[in-house]
């Protein structure tokens, strides 16, 4: 017997009844009140939408490909628990569970107790298999260069926020995807998996990465980071959602709880690529220590200035193999267009520092004399053509 859910992104998503038994554990259903976007709502009204409709977009896909593959079930259920690891504000929690409690979203482990545990065992799945796959320790359909993961997230963050980057052609690609060595993509398949690159190089910076959503991010973590070294067991933050999390916030930072509920953010201070600085070093810094150097000498509080050091995006993608007359090849070396958006990823990196508005130009020029940072002044046109 099979239940019908009308999505926002595939239409109707088809469900048996042992998928549903998941679904209806308390510890899935969490997943209604974590944001896929963390707080990226403050820069798109629309970005609402959750880690629970993306975990069944997932399911609805590897589904799709299990039948054409003809691959286990364990791979549908690794599909649909991949994101139950989450802590409030997906992302925006994963340095914080990983810095103080040991814990990975993907080490589902953590979060698969109880209920969801039983439900589980009942059906004859073991959490170790279903780890193994959402980790990536086992390459399949749900976690490898081109997955179900992100063929849903780039279109249903896309369609949130209302950003047409994210379109590329999801059922093209789908019906070009071929287990071989690993996963391989048929030539006919090229194109679609361009488009999906080419999605994934303009929703970074728009959207995962736009210095808003950064800086709301930094300002959660930050203010998280002083209540968890306050006494508070990271661990809970497992069977925490978003309102749990904001409640916590409002109950043990205020003043930060307000401006992140009323959007007073911190503003830019500092916002730089790569080629301003020496990368390579800024890559060691430890944004801890650098904020309490840079606060020190702009004269602030410390928990007035963020350091926000974030990691190089690598483009696995671009390793898939795929199809061609001469045999199987890596995507980047068949097509020009991926070798290029690999090499132009890395130029969307930016190191930001960021503080109250009037604390801007002190932690700037602190800022700057830390990281060996060159002002630019702009000459006027008489400078020029004089």
């Amino acid at each position: 017997m099979e239940k019908s859910i009308q999505d926002s992104i595939h239409g109707v998503i088809k469900l048996e009844d042992w998928m549903i038994e998941i679904i209806d554990t308390p510890q899935f259903q969490r997943l209604r009140r974590i944001k896929q976007l963390g707080f990226a709502n403050l820069v798109y009204p629309g970005a609402n939408h959750t880690r629970f409709e993306h975990s069944l977009g997932v399911m609805h896909i590897t589904r799709l490909l299990k039948e054409k593959l003809d691959l286990d079930d364990v791979v549908v259920v690794a599909a649909l628990l991949h994101d139950v690891g989450h802590a409030p504000f997906s992302h925006s929690s994963e340095r914080l569970m990983k810095k103080y409690a040991g814990i990975e979203h993907e080490r589902i482990s953590a979060a698969v107790r109880n209920e969801l545990k039983d439900t589980l065992n009942d059906l004859g799945f073991t959490v170790g298999e279903i780890e193994a796959i959402v980790t990536g320790k086992r390459k399949s359909i749900v976690n490898g260069d081109i997955d179900a993961d992100r063929m849903d997230y780039l279109v249903r963050d896309s369609h949130y926020t209302g950003v047409a980057y994210g379109v590329f052609d999801l059922y093209r690609l789908i019906d070009k995807i071929k287990l071989g060595n690993g996963l391989v993509v048929e030539y006919g398949g090229i194109k679609a998996a361009e488009s999906l690159l080419i999605s994934r190089y303009m929703m970074y910076p728009t959207v995962y990465f736009h210095h808003v959503c950064r800086i709301a991010r930094k300002m959660y973590e930050k203010a998280m980071e002083r209540i968890i070294e306050g006494g508070f067991d990271a661990k809970k933050l497992m069977d925490m959602d978003d309102f749990d999390a904001m409640q916590l916030l409002k109950e043990k930072d205020r003043e930060f709880y307000h401006m992140l509920v009323n959007r007073r953010l911190f503003k830019r201070a500092v916002y730089v690529s790569k080629n301003a600085v020496d990368f390579r070093e800024v890559m060691r810094v430890n944004e801890r220590r650098a904020e309490e150097e840079i606060a020190e000498d702009a004269g602030v509080d410390e928990r007035y200035v963020i350091v926000d050091i974030p990691p190089v995006e690598e483009m696995k993608e671009s390793e898939v193999l795929v199809e061609t007359e001469s045999g199987l090849k890596s995507l980047d070396e068949v097509s020009p267009l991926v070798n290029a958006l690999k090499t132009a990823s890395v130029e969307n990196w930016r190191l930001g520092v960021y503080t109250r508005k009037e604390y801007i130009d002190s932690v700037g020029k602190a800022a700057m004399d830390y990281f060996g940072i060159k002002r630019v002044v702009q000459k006027s046109l008489d400078e020029i053509f004089p």
